[in-house]
């Protein structure tokens, strides 16, 4: 792939970007030669792509708030921002994503090729097992990111004729291969396929960082991700314990207490280590979605922001009981304090090179908050309650048992929708209101946990939210809950393969 170059000191500059190869533009014969269990260890560390979808879902969400005239301008983010058509083929555009998804899925199915050639009696050599499973669920994971960018939501009443994405399963032997667009079912099927036959052979042993990897934790939290798509609820619960142990304390993230004793550098540092135990897998990412950006970028946290959700919470009576520390490049130009990023030159002589963000992307505060979702779907609120103490615990100072979660309070707060920017409509819906109302509770609290992430966009999408973005000095525009918007539009150079467009 080819990345952007930058000086170091022209950050401010304005951001060309390069454009990454399309999937279907490598010459099929420029691989590496595997003959060994080493090699496709080796090769299945290049398939974990270094795009993100960080800046661009982030922006189209409500997340983001219009700063005004005068700050820091970049296309994907004022493209996003304004839910217009991609144009930007670069590093954190949505092409590049793609781009990027679909060259990891080449490295795994590469990898399986390999390994299937070595069955022994129609059995993979258990020296092999580990890493078989390990491209199947990459695999899995790549087409299910895929599919809920540029195919419509999953809603059974549709799936079957709804269009997602091509499912590559094969080693391209031929330098243009024609591919279709299955629908969003298939896609599922697909995904389930691969997913379940790959978790069962995922070992941490056979790395020596295994959270630069899909490790078990990691697997199953992404399990839980996809069964909580699909509406399977025992499973989410039993996936996210899978991941989380019998004690899910140990893994969140500490910002009330070991992180409260740092300083902000520290933090920074701290958030992306593979130590970090709730870091279930991290990966290296090619990007500007990093802690200066997030600050100076014209559409992103304002005071409006920091007011309306931050400041505001059902269970503290200031901003300062809050555990997130923030931090300032500027005026106006403020942020959250998550991940930092790191420069890698071209060499040791060279004052050019690119920036990289190590990117915590599957963490335990996902699999805790997937669970805490499938039980308000099972209506276990007491297991809902307990869950969302555990997490509090982690994020407001001076936690105590005056802070503790109960019906009484989560009804104060949301019920009749009333914390709620638009009423929340899965395809599943809810069978009493007692759902509806910790399920709004539930969101509202994720949405602040997963901020910069880019989980957001995909919340939007599942509960049919509208989103309003304001502009300043201007009137606000409105995303509706059925917009076609929210799905993206098929890269241009797929398009000129013969990959049918999405509707506008």
């Amino acid at each position: 792939m080819k990345k952007k170059l930058l000086y170091i000191l022209t950050i401010i500059a304005s951001l060309g970007f390069v454009s990454c190869d399309n999937y279907l533009d490598t010459t099929p014969d420029n691989r590496t030669v595997l003959d060994s269990e080493e090699k496709v260890k080796e090769l299945l560390t290049a398939a974990y792509t270094e795009a993100t979808y960080g800046m661009f879902c982030f922006s189209m969400s409500d997340n983001a708030d219009d700063k005004g005239s005068g700050h820091f301008t970049q296309i994907n983010n004022q493209q996003g921002y304004f839910w217009e058509e991609f144009t930007d083929n670069g590093q954190d555009s949505p092409a590049y994503y793609w781009d990027g998804c679909y060259n990891a899925i080449s490295h795994a199915n590469q990898a399986l090729e390999f390994v299937e050639k070595q069955r022994i009696g129609g059995e993979v050599p258990a020296e092999y097992l580990p890493y078989y499973g390990e491209a199947l669920v990459i695999r899995a994971y790549c087409h299910f990111m895929l599919v809920n960018l540029w195919g419509k939501p999953y809603t059974p009443a549709t799936a079957e004729s709804d269009l997602g994405v091509p499912y590559v399963t094969e080693v391209e032997n031929v330098v243009f291969k024609d591919y279709k667009r299955e629908t969003v079912a298939k896609v599922y099927e697909l995904i389930e396929k691969d997913l379940e036959e790959g978790i069962q052979y995922v070992a941490d042993e056979v790395y020596e960082v295994p959270k630069y990897h899909f490790n078990r934790a990691a697997a199953n939290t992404f399990a839980s991700r996809f069964y909580l798509y699909k509406g399977e609820w025992q499973k989410v619960v039993d996936y996210s314990t899978a991941a989380l142990g019998s004690n899910p304390s140990t893994y969140l993230r500490d910002l009330s207490g070991k992180y409260a004793d740092m300083g902000l550098n520290e933090q920074v540092a701290e958030y992306s280590k593979a130590t970090e135990p709730a870091n279930f897998m991290l990966t290296s990412n090619v990007t500007y979605w990093f802690h200066y950006f997030q600050a100076t970028l014209q559409y992103a946290y304002t005071p409006y922001i920091k007011a309306n959700l931050f400041s505001n919470n059902f269970l503290i009576e200031s901003e300062w009981d809050w555990s997130q520390p923030t931090a300032s490049f500027g005026e106006g130009d403020d942020l959250i304090v998550k991940w930092g990023f790191f420069f890698k030159r071209i060499d040791v002589n060279s004052d050019i090179g690119y920036y990289y963000a190590m990117t915590p992307k599957i963490v335990a505060e996902e699999a805790l908050f997937n669970r805490i979702e499938a039980n308000v779907m099972l209506k276990r609120y007491t297991e809902v309650e307990e869950d969302l103490n555990l997490y509090f615990e982690k994020r407001i100072k001076w936690y105590s048992d005056t802070h503790k979660v109960t019906e009484e309070k989560i009804n104060g707060a949301y019920l009749n929708d009333s914390h709620a920017d638009s009423p929340l409509a899965p395809w599943y819906g809810f069978e009493e209101e007692k759902q509806r109302t910790y399920m709004n509770c539930v969101l509202d609290t994720r949405r602040r946990e997963f901020y910069y992430n880019g989980l957001r966009w995909f919340d939007i999408r599942r509960f049919s939210l509208k989103v309003e973005h304001k502009v300043k000095n201007g009137t606000p525009i409105v995303l509706e809950a059925d917009d076609a918007r929210k799905v993206l539009q098929i890269p241009i150079p797929a398009q000129q393969y013969g990959l049918q467009p999405n509707a506008r």
